[in-house]
């Protein structure tokens, strides 16, 4: 049966490898939020940055949902990922004035995320 734990390293991976291979594949996708992506060394950043760290970020959260040992520093990982980018997110959002509904939206799973594997990681902390 699977934990609390690995299910939400699992979810935490599948979303870092589809954002990883999504802008490794395709970096002007990015320039629907208004990110430059008009020159070569741009798209070479955006492809190390979102598509490279992202896809690495995955790897090593897979690796930790396939022992029951690991879960638990895979939920930490993922648990400080997802808080540093709605946190970066918040910041952002708060200074510039506002965001996009696309921000937004990112910002409310990187909340949500982050409040169910903080419960997680309490709850377990506490038994």
């Amino acid at each position: 049966m699977k934990s609390a734990d690995q299910i939400l390293v699992v979810i935490a991976a599948v979303i870092f490898a589809g954002f990883g291979a999504w802008f490794l594949i395709n970096p002007v996708a990015l320039a629907g939020i208004g990110i430059d992506v008009n020159g070569p060394s741009a798209r070479t950043d955006i492809r190390a940055t979102y598509g490279g760290f992202e896809l690495g970020a995955a790897v090593f959260l897979f690796w930790c949902a396939t022992r029951a040992d690991r879960h638990r520093i895979g939920l930490v990982a993922a648990t400080l990922f997802a808080a540093s980018f709605g946190t970066g997110r918040g910041v952002g959002i708060l200074l510039e004035g506002g965001a996009t509904t696309f921000m937004w939206s990112l910002l409310a799973i990187e909340v949500g995320y982050t409040a169910c594997a903080v419960r997680c990681l309490t709850r377990a902390a506490q038994n």
